[in-house]
C-alpha cells in the first residue's frame, strides 16, 4: 500500500467517524445494540416529541418511546413494573420529592454523566443516584400589574401578611413541595407560624399553578403567594398584566433524571441522559421556555436565574415530605 493511498484511507475512515458522530465510544456502541430508550416524563408533549426528535437526529439507530403522565402516576407505574419483574422504563424525570422515593426504595442505579461538571455544584448529587438538571423551576410571588399600584408591591414574603392583602390573594392548596423546603431554610416553627399567619388573610385556594397563574392575569385576584416563574413570564410576554417579585428564599425544584435499577437499555439510558444534560440538549429546552442550570445556555428569561440566590430543593428536603405534606394541608384545609 502505498504511502498516498495509505493517508487516503485514514481521511476517508475520520471523515465516517464524523459522520456517524461518535463511533467507536463504547457507550454509544452499547447502546446501538440495544435499540432504543425508554422514557417516563411529565414534561408536555410537545417537549417530548422534539427532545426525542433531536436526540434520533444525532443517533439514527436510536428509538425514543416516551410515556407522560402526572408525577404519582409515574411514580407508581416504575415501582408496579419492578416489583412485578417486568421493568420497562429506562430513564424517569421525576421532581426530587418523588425522585427520593425511587431512590429509598431502591429502584434506581448510579450514574454519573460527565455532562454533570457543567452545572452549578449547588445543583449536583455526589452519589449519582439523583442527577440534576433536566430543568429547574423557581417559586416567586406575582401580581397584577392593574390590580396592584407600584407602591404597594410586595417585597417580601413576610409583606402578604399586611391586612391591604387580606381576600385579595390566590394560592396552591396543594403546595407542599414548596412548604417542605422552607421548613429546612426557616425551620418548622416559623414556617408553620407563617402559614398559619397567611391563612388568616382568606386566601382564594386554587388548585395548580398554572390554574393560578391564568387566574390573576384575568384579575380573579391582585397577588399570587406562589408561581412558577417561567409560567409567569411567558404568560407576561403574551401581554397579560402580571410581574413577578422574586423574593427570598428563591425556591429552585430540578427535574431529576433518574436511570432505572433494571433498565432493559441501561446504555441508550445513559445516552440519552447524556444528551438532556449537553449543551445541546439543554439549549433546545432552553428555547422551548425551559429553565435551565447547566453554565453557558441562553435561556428564555434569564432573570429567573441570574443574579437570584437560589435555594435548590436538596435529596435530604425529602425525607420528611409524607409527614410535611400532612401538615401544609392541615394548615390550609
Amino acid at each position: 500500500m502505498t504511502h498516498r493511498l495509505t493517508v487516503f484511507l485514514c481521511i476517508l475512515a475520520g471523515i465516517i467517524i464524523r459522520v456517524d458522530g461518535v463511533h467507536g465510544d463504547p457507550l454509544v456502541e452499547n447502546a446501538r445494540k440495544e435499540g432504543s430508550v425508554v422514557f417516563y416524563t411529565n414534561v408536555p408533549q410537545e417537549q417530548i416529541t422534539r427532545l426525542s426528535d433531536a436526540f434520533e437526529k444525532k443517533y439514527p439507530f436510536l428509538k425514543v418511546q416516551g410515556l407522560r403522565a402526572g408525577p404519582s402516576r409515574l411514580l407508581s407505574r416504575v415501582m408496579t413494573e419492578e416489583r412485578a419483574g417486568r421493568p420497562l422504563v429506562d430513564v424517569i424525570s421525576l421532581d426530587t420529592f418523588n425522585a427520593w422515593v425511587l431512590r429509598e426504595g431502591g429502584f434506581l442505579q448510579v450514574y454519573k454523566s460527565q455532562e454533570i461538571e457543567a452545572f452549578p455544584e449547588q445543583f449536583r448529587d455526589p452519589d449519582g443516584l439523583m442527577p440534576c438538571c433536566m430543568y429547574v423551576l423557581t417559586n416567586e410571588i406575582a401580581y397584577n400589574t392593574k390590580l396592584v399600584a407600584k407602591k404597594d408591591v410586595p417585597k417580601s414574603y413576610r409583606d402578604l401578611l399586611d391586612p391591604k392583602w387580606a381576600g385579595k390573594m390566590g394560592m396552591d392548596n396543594d403546595d407542599a413541595k414548596w412548604f417542605a423546603p422552607l421548613v429546612s431554610i426557616w425551620g418548622k416553627e416559623k414556617t408553620v407560624d407563617y402559614f398559619r399567619a397567611l391563612m388568616k388573610q382568606n386566601p382564594s385556594m386554587v388548585r395548580g399553578h398554572t390554574l393560578q397563574t391564568e387566574l390573576l392575569a384575568a384579575g380573579e385576584f391582585s397577588l399570587a403567594v406562589n408561581v412558577f416563574g417561567y409560567q409567569a413570564l411567558e404568560v407576561q410576554s403574551r401581554g397579560a398584566p402580571i410581574e413577578i417579585v422574586q423574593a427570598d428564599p428563591v425556591i429552585a425544584r430540578a427535574g431529576h433524571l433518574l436511570l432505572a435499577k433494571r433498565a432493559p437499555h441501561p446504555n441508550a439510558g445513559r445516552l440519552f441522559i447524556d444528551y438532556v444534560l449537553s449543551a445541546e440538549g439543554q439549549q433546545l429546552l432552553a428555547k422551548m421556555g425551559r429553565i435551565v442550570a447547566r453554565r453557558g445556555v441562553n435561556i428564555k428569561f434569564p432573570r429567573l436565574v441570574q443574579g437570584v440566590k437560589l435555594h435548590p430543593v436538596k435529596p435530604e428536603m425529602a425525607k420528611n415530605f409524607e409527614e410535611l405534606s400532612k401538615l401544609y394541608s392541615s394548615i390550609v384545609k
